[in-house]
């Protein structure tokens, strides 16, 4: 495992302190797939007890984001492209939606906050930090979900809301992809400033369909560097 800066906030418990803390690190690629680690030291390294990383990993594990194997310990499980496919096409469906019935309803505030959003990414783009960069990625399209105000949709999207992260990251290894999405979200606001439903959801679903693309592109450059 690579090293990692860790800041714990003393307040949490000592369980949700670990599981934020290993679920950044898989986020981040810093605990990787297909390596075996071991709890205790897992444990030593983010300085809790076993318990409490035991607790984290198995939540982690129900949120299918790592597997035991028992008698060997545990491991990051790889994004899959089923996974991909599945989570896009329920994007497309609920976002699509979304963005046709909030263009009439656009506000200068509205627009304005999301050009503040939008900066903010250039900035981390500029910075390089791609975690970053992805949850203001992940805050503009809640934030489009938000305007609709249709708390059943929110619910559906804050419970893919991990694995959007996760896959986010994935997906901007490529290093011209965080300028792409830029465009794009520029693309799309810029629809919405001009008050075209059409042309917003012609954006907004070219944009996710460049974004599982790229993922997908990115997952198969992985398998083919493990044959290799």
């Amino acid at each position: 495992m690579k090293d990692v800066d860790i800041h714990i906030l003393r307040a949490k418990s000592l369980k949700e302190r670990a599981y934020e803390i290993l679920k950044e690190l898989i986020f981040t690629g810093k605990l990787e797939p297909e390596i075996l680690y071991n709890e205790s030291r897992l444990a030593a390294k983010l300085g809790v007890s076993r318990t409490p990383v035991r607790e984290a990993l198995l939540e982690l594990s129900g949120e299918g984001m790592v597997l035991f194997v028992p008698g060997k310990g545990v491991k990051v499980q790889e994004i899959t492209e089923a996974q991909v496919h599945d989570v896009y096409e329920i994007r497309k469906l609920i976002e699509g939606h979304i963005i046709m019935k909030i263009t009439p309803l656009m506000t200068p505030s509205h627009l304005s906050r999301m050009k503040t959003i939008i900066n903010k990414q250039k900035k981390m783009a500029e910075k390089k930090d791609m975690l970053a960069f992805i949850r203001a990625d992940r805050e503009l399209h809640f934030y489009l979900s938000s305007i609709r105000g249709n708390r059943q949709m929110d619910s559906v999207l804050l419970n893919l809301r991990d694995q959007i992260e996760r896959m986010g990251i994935k997906a901007v290894e490529n290093d011209t992809r965080p300028g792409r999405v830029i465009e794009e979200h520029s693309a799309f606001l810029s629809a919405l400033e001009r008050g075209s439903e059409t042309e917003a959801y012609d954006t907004l679903i070219a944009h996710l369909c460049n974004s599982e693309k790229s993922l997908i592109s990115s997952i198969k450059d992985g398998e083919d560097a493990v044959i290799n």
